[in-house]
């Protein structure tokens, strides 16, 4: 049973390098069994296809997202200064981890099995909606410690506000040069607005 552990989590590790280095669309089963030095059969063994490979490295990335976000929360915090913490975390993990944040992004075309969450694919689903969860839960603890408007919906709030965050992020990785070349605004600046845009919206008025 350990050797079979073992033998998975390095058919992962290589998985993981080819996504990271080539995306999902481009790496095949015999990429990943050469990086693994395994043959393409063992690898069918632990993983029906590369995309049940890809969701367990996705699964990897939610893990790891989820202890960053845990991490920034501060039990002498307000759950409004708490959502600023997760949220420059999460803005940390798109700038270290950019192999993870990438496959976290992929994730929002994914189709998955609502009905077999025992799977790959339900396992990173599950992971997903740990992380979504932190947000919710402090949106609800700010309603009640007053940091954050009563008439917010905690639910609604924080799916728009990860979807918000998320996509600037995004454009951050992409467009950085360019938004400082031709506007000369710096990243700093925007998070900077990005923070202030958030706090008009949550707090109380």
């Amino acid at each position: 049973e350990r050797e079979k552990k073992q033998r998975r989590n390095a058919i992962l590790d290589a998985a993981e390098k080819i996504f990271f280095q080539q995306g999902l669309f481009n790496t095949s089963m015999d990429s990943i069994a050469k990086e693994a030095e395994f043959s393409k059969g063992t690898l069918y063994l632990y993983f029906k296809n590369k995309e049940e490979l890809y969701r367990a490295v996705l699964l990897r990335g939610f893990i790891l997202l989820e202890q960053k976000l845990r991490e920034a929360l501060h039990e002498d915090a307000d759950a409004y200064q708490n959502i600023i913490n997760i949220s420059q975390a999460y803005y940390k993990f798109s700038q270290d981890e950019d192999g993870y944040f990438n496959a976290i992004l992929s994730y929002q075309d994914d189709e998955f099995d609502i009905d077999n969450l025992e799977v790959e694919s339900g396992k990173s689903l599950k992971a997903g909606n740990r992380v979504i969860q932190i947000l919710i839960d402090n949106i609800e603890k700010g309603r009640q410690d007053g940091s954050i408007d009563g008439k917010i919906n905690p639910l609604e709030s924080a799916f728009v506000l990860w979807s918000q965050f998320t996509g600037f992020l995004q454009m951050l990785k992409k467009k950085r040069e360019i938004i400082d070349h031709y506007f000369s605004v710096s990243q700093e600046n925007l998070l900077e607005t990005y923070f202030l845009l958030v706090e008009k919206a949550l707090k109380p008025r």
